[in-house]
């Protein structure tokens, strides 16, 4: 299993874990706080990244999401899925969209002198590839 898969699987124990503790009543707030936060402590290498990488991730997908009680869906699971991804050097972006891509770019840029050099590298190679520098 590699990094991304255990992710997913332990957003899917965040989520039920979120469900169980409060009597069967879904608590979406408490469970993408705790996704995000999630997502920061698999990170912490890459500075201030992963939390401006959650922000994005909450605002475009879960606070917009259509069913915001039980955010979130499986499509925003695969986002985050791909940004885990992303910054473990791994496969499985392709739920990341051209606008996805773009922001990434721009917040790669805004946090590069904080990064360490080989990872920047690797992704700012990965981000010229999908064509998302401004």
């Amino acid at each position: 299993m590699d990094n991304t898969q255990k992710f997913i699987s332990d957003i899917q124990r965040i989520k039920k874990h979120a469900r169980a503790d409060n009597g069967g009543n879904y608590d979406s707030k408490a469970a993408c706080s705790n996704i995000i936060s999630l997502f920061e402590r698999n990170n912490r290498s890459f500075s201030g990244l992963p939390h401006s990488l959650g922000e994005y991730w909450e605002h475009t997908y879960v606070d917009a999401a259509e069913d915001r009680q039980n955010a979130p869906d499986d499509n925003a699971i695969d986002k985050i899925g791909a940004m885990q991804a992303f910054l473990s050097g791994e496969e499985g972006l392709d739920a990341l969209s051209q606008d996805d891509w773009k922001e990434i770019g721009r917040l790669v840029n805004f946090e590069a002198e904080d990064l360490p050099i080989e990872d920047l590298s690797r992704m700012m190679s990965v981000i010229v590839e999908k064509g998302a520098l401004n």
